[in-house]
């Protein structure tokens, strides 16, 4: 679903989109110049209230940088290393999504084969009775049409999550493959289950052993974290700020745990990267072929979304640019490549990094100059035309953001959460989140009466209508 944007509104759900950032021509490569650059960087996004942050960058085949800053626990003052767990969040998707190719490969599975042929007795419900029916290829990119969303289940609530069986006998089309790009973690949790059915190994183990070992992965169990990983796990937390500490967070799992619930550090998720970023193969291993990796950065259907990644060709060099974003509540990932040029950076932080991290990271890797980019001015708008986009939207998958005032502004509060994201004006109907590229615009009828709210993550779009409760004497009263 929102596939980039919703990280930033601290969503309870897994993650979707991201930002391409633009290539220039390639210089000479610096990398005690993007040590520093990036450095200041990410002690200035400590400074203003992130907890942490690790990184890793790629350069060719080689992880040419790794640190990190901050703190894992931030009462208990514990500092995060390179070797601290973050969650993965949806920049998982792409591994699923590879495994996936992998069972292609080996013709255990079609791309455009029926995912109903590998499903067994666990069979997606067509209540649509369309001719066209849902395909691998629709699942890996969005456009399946089946009912959409999340489970987030407290870590300490002692209730157990959906088994993926259980969640995908559940699924229905809602509209044909297809008809609408929707974001869609259970299909995700589908495409893990595939992977253990077609492959008769169960989803970590074989993830590990296909996927994360032979890039030199050596996190055995990302899925079920052991003792030892628990120790050096980041805690979640809501970002603070350059006067308020962060906050700590409910830990929480989800059900659909192959769209991006797993725990690794940024080195091993770059490792993983760097195979994307040279056909398949990452220091001398191979995971899939280099027409298989191609495949999986082709974007789909006329829309900007491939196999598990986000895509977009650079309008002055032409490189393909992959991304993708994750995060649950308390985390935060970013996964971002230039795969003509070969560099991507990954970082994790234990709330929400600015992307532009990212950007810079990409265009220093390229050896091009880094120049900040321009911030967003934000102006002033009367109180009584915020009060008028007070209420619940809902989006297509069911998530609700809430939208409530704060002092003289409005913030966006998603799912469950607590807190809300400022959202600044542009225009009095236009809305930007400071240190992203996404916005917030508020559509009204005839009579001016505000029906919905329009997210845009970097040229994706979602549609959250106002929620209507009616009254016992009045009706039609917006929530």
């Amino acid at each position: 679903m929102t596939r980039r944007f919703l990280r930033h509104l601290a969503i309870g759900f897994l993650l979707l989109v991201p930002a391409a950032s633009a290539a220039a021509q390639a210089g000479q490569f610096d990398l005690n110049k993007t040590k520093t650059v990036l450095t200041g960087l990410i002690e200035k996004a400590v400074k203003e209230g992130v907890p942490s942050v690790s990184i890793a960058l790629v350069r060719g085949d080689s992880i040419v940088w790794k640190a990190a800053f901050g703190y894992s626990n931030v009462r208990m003052k514990v500092p995060a290393t390179t070797e601290t767990y973050y969650s993965t969040g949806s920049t998982f998707k792409a591994a699923t999504a590879t495994a996936i190719m992998q069972l292609v490969e080996q013709n255990k599975v079609a791309v455009d084969g029926p995912v109903n042929r590998y499903l067994g007795d666990i069979q997606v419900q067509d209540r649509l009775q369309v001719e066209k029916p849902v395909t691998i290829r629709h699942i890996l990119s969005h456009w399946s049409g089946l009912t959409a969303g999340a489970v987030t289940k407290p870590l300490w609530g002692r209730e157990l999550p959906n088994n993926l069986e259980t969640m995908v006998g559940k699924l229905y089309s809602v509209r044909a493959p297809e008809a609408k790009w929707e974001y869609n973690n259970f299909a995700y949790g589908m495409a893990g289950l595939i992977v253990q059915k077609v492959s008769g190994v169960e989803y970590e183990k074989y993830m590990y052993e296909n996927i994360l070992k032979p890039l030199g992965v050596k996190t055995e169990h990302p899925l079920y974290p052991t003792p030892e990983m628990v120790e050096l796990m980041a805690l979640p937390y809501n970002q603070g700020s350059a006067t308020k500490p962060p906050v700590a967070v409910e830990q929480v799992h989800f059900d659909v745990y192959p769209a991006g619930d797993l725990w690794l550090t940024a080195e091993e998720m770059a490792r993983f990267l760097g195979a994307h970023l040279n056909g398949g193969v990452f220091q001398g291993k191979r995971i899939a072929s280099e027409a298989s990796i191609k495949l999986t950065h082709e974007a789909q259907f006329g829309g900007t979304y491939a196999f598990g990644w986000s895509v977009k060709k650079d309008e002055k060099s032409g490189h393909t640019i992959i991304n993708h974003t994750g995060g649950i509540p308390g985390m935060s990932s970013y996964m971002l490549g230039d795969v003509d040029a070969k560099v991507g950076v990954y970082f994790m932080s234990n709330s929400g990094a600015p992307l532009s991290i990212g950007d810079a990271a990409l265009q220093l890797l390229r050896g091009e100059d880094y120049a900040p980019p321009a911030e967003k001015k934000s102006i002033a708008v009367d109180t009584k035309v915020l009060d008028k986009y007070v209420g619940t939207y809902v989006l297509d998958a069911g998530v609700s953001v809430k939208i409530a005032r704060e002092g003289q502004g409005i913030v966006a509060i998603t799912g469950d959460q607590t807190t809300g994201t400022p959202l600044l004006a542009e225009t009095p109907t236009k809305f930007f989140i400071k240190g992203t590229p996404y916005t917030v615009t508020f559509d009204s009828d005839a009579a001016g009466a505000i029906t919905q709210l329009v997210i845009d993550a970097d040229g994706q779009k979602q549609i959250a209508k106002r929620k209507q409760v009616r009254c016992p004497r009045r009706s039609g009263v917006a929530a």
